[in-house]
């Protein structure tokens, strides 16, 4: 946990990774000794031993360094993990890290004897959004003021949480932009749609580890395996033999391609990626989502262009869109292993087009012009999820009508998550003392105008 920060807000040390190659951190600090740090370039995943990030440049007071950037948790790890004796570290131009001891100095030292500029990173950016673990829902506190106040005004409020969640993602996707490009970031932010909760950090680390500019100019069937191959796929199904033909021949023919780029892609198994198959449904598989990301790719111009040149009725247009998309193996199969289903499935259901709109298309359109909120409020709600459930069980209890009424629209259930993240996951006193409650008589108060309600939000939080 980050000194002074909330718990359970990193899970582990590839989330920090992740996070920091994609640019969410920024990339100018103050090191703790007062450096101005400007992250020049961010360098390239490790595959093997040696520092996490390698042939990066930064400026250190003006001066330009180039080296290695190792990330850690914890300041400590430096020593903990032999890093100081190793020779591979000694080109490590920055030691960034969340944490440090309150009452001592610890430095950064490499085997040469050289002294390496720390970076303690800002507490948790929250873009990367709430942590994984949710804690049991009950209804709270505020389910009496919620129920007390009219329809209009309990709309009012979620759109205002509603808006400010949306801004915050575009702002996300275009501090990503800024430190790779519009392109970089839109396929990183693609593929965590994909990945959804449970592997949404594995998505985004393969996306880094597998530029899009890079996968674009391969031949398909490249393409292909290098994703599957990157993601560690290929080296799991060896201990899983294919129940048809059909998996057998397509494993096949993704080892074919893999094996020749494997001696320079391939990670050492500390770095490998971490997935979970488990608590999703068999359509959600992470294998079946990574062959809706090498099958997207095949159409990725046109994605490209209507997130950079939005047009009307996006839902309509990306619908259209997702049809195009069709792979032999993938539309009717769970996994690399799995048997043949009995009728083909779309790649891209609607929730996943809801949730590719409303985290990925329409946060960066709205950013760019504010007129297209109309478009998003018209947005569809996706099927209820765990984190969902428990936000609408505290706030409306077992309210049956306004648990329907208030979860139809994509931007209802954001508000609902995002009100959940402010308050739910911030209160450790078991809904006694959550501010919300009294906050609510607040809006009774204000004028009913969006815009005007927009405004109270600060710093995170609805006020």
């Amino acid at each position: 946990m980050a000194r002074g920060g909330s718990p359970g807000l990193v899970a582990d040390e590839l989330e920090v990774q992740a996070s920091w190659f994609g640019g969410e951190y920024g990339r100018v600090f103050t090191g703790t000794e007062g450096e101005r740090i400007e992250v020049v370039q961010f360098g390239h995943w490790n595959r093997g031993a040696g520092p996490d990030f390698t042939e990066a440049a930064v400026k250190v007071n003006g001066e330009l360094r180039r080296g290695s950037i190792e990330v850690d948790l914890d300041v400590r790890n430096w020593d903990r993990h032999g890093h100081a004796g190793n020779a591979a570290f000694n080109d490590t131009v920055l030691h960034v890290f969340i944490d440090q001891p309150a009452l001592s100095r610890v430095f950064t030292r490499t085997q040469s004897h050289g002294n390496v500029v720390q970076l303690l990173l800002p507490q948790y950016s929250g873009l990367l959004g709430p942590p994984d673990f949710l804690p049991e829902a009950f209804p709270g506190r505020c389910l009496a003021p919620l129920a007390r106040m009219e329809v209009a005004e309990v709309e009012s409020l979620l759109l205002a949480a509603a808006q400010y969640r949306l801004r915050r993602k575009g702002e996300r996707l275009h501090v990503m932009a800024g430190a790779t490009s519009g392109e970089q970031a839109l396929f990183q932010a693609v593929a965590e749609a994909l990945g959804f909760r449970h592997n949404k950090t594995a998505m985004a680390i393969l996306a880094q580890r597998c530029p899009v500019r890079e996968l674009l100019e391969m031949a398909p069937g490249d393409r292909e395996a290098r994703l599957f191959g990157a993601a560690g796929f290929l080296e799991a199904a060896l201990t899983e033999p294919p129940r048809t033909p059909e998996a057998r021949t397509y494993r096949r023919e993704l080892w074919d391609h893999w094996w020749t780029m494997r001696p320079e892609v391939e990670t050492i198994p500390r770095r490998s990626i971490r997935w979970r198959s488990d608590s999703t449904r068999p359509l959600n598989h992470p294998q079946r989502r990574l062959g809706a990301l090498a099958t997207l790719l095949g159409h990725w111009e046109r994605l490209l262009e209507l997130w950079e040149k939005p047009v009307n009725n996006f839902p309509k247009v990306v619908n259209n869109w997702s049809k195009s998309l069709s792979h032999p193996f993938w539309n009717r199969h769970y996994s690399l292993a799995s048997e043949a289903t009995p009728k083909p499935f779309r790649l891209l259901g609607k929730d996943r087009l809801r949730d590719l709109l409303g985290n990925v298309v329409f946060p960066e359109a709205i950013r760019v012009s504010p007129e297209r909120w109309v478009g998003y409020a018209r947005l569809g709600g996706v099927d209820s999820n765990q984190k969902l459930r428990r936000a609408v069980l505290r706030l409306f209890g077992t309210d049956r009508e306004r648990q329907k009424l208030f979860t139809r629209y994509y931007h209802q259930q954001q508000g609902l998550l995002q009100i959940y993240d402010d308050f739910c996951l911030e209160d450790a006193s078991d809904c006694r003392e959550c501010p919300f409650p009294e906050q609510l008589l607040q809006w009774r108060r204000m004028s009913h105008s969006v815009s005007h309600l927009g405004s109270t939000l600060n710093a995170g939080r609805i006020v």
